[in-house]
C-alpha cells in the first residue's frame, strides 16, 4: 500500500523554494515602494501649482516684492484652494514661488524656509 501524501523532504524542499523566490522578490518591491513614495502625481502637482498661482494672484500685497515665497500646502487648504484630503500624504509639503522674468514659477518642496 502507497502513501499518496507528500514527504518531509518534498515539503521542506517547496519551503526552501518558496523563501528564495520570496528573497528576491521583496527587496525589489521594497525599493520600489521607496522610490515612488514621496513622489506626487504630475496632475496633482500641476493643480496645486495652479492653486498657488491662484492664491498670488488673490494676494498679491503679500507678493509684491517679487521674490521667492513658500506657500505651504496647509495655506492653500485654509483658503480653500485645495482639498483636505492633500494633507494626509504631503504635510509639510509646499510651493516654492520663484518670480522670474516678470512671471512666477512653481515647484513643489518637501520643506518650507518661511511660511
Amino acid at each position: 500500500m502507497k502513501n499518496k501524501g507528500f514527504t518531509l523532504i518534498e515539503l521542506l524542499a517547496v519551503i526552501a523554494l518558496l523563501a528564495v523566490i520570496i528573497g528576491f522578490a521583496v527587496p525589489n518591491i521594497i525599493s520600489v515602494l521607496t522610490r515612488e513614495q514621496g513622489k506626487i502625481d504630475s496632475t496633482v502637482e500641476a493643480t496645486i501649482k495652479a492653486g498657488a498661482n491662484l492664491y498670488i494672484q488673490n494676494n498679491k500685497s503679500k507678493f509684491a516684492d517679487n521674490s521667492t515665497h513658500y506657500i505651504k500646502f496647509k495655506t492653500l487648504v485654509d483658503n480653500d484652494i485645495l482639498d483636505n484630503s492633500i494633507l494626509t500624504d504631503y504635510t509639510n509639503y509646499c510651493v516654492k514661488a520663484t518670480y522670474l522674468s516678470n512671471q512666477y514659477t512653481y515647484e513643489i518642496v518637501t520643506s518650507c524656509v518661511e511660511g
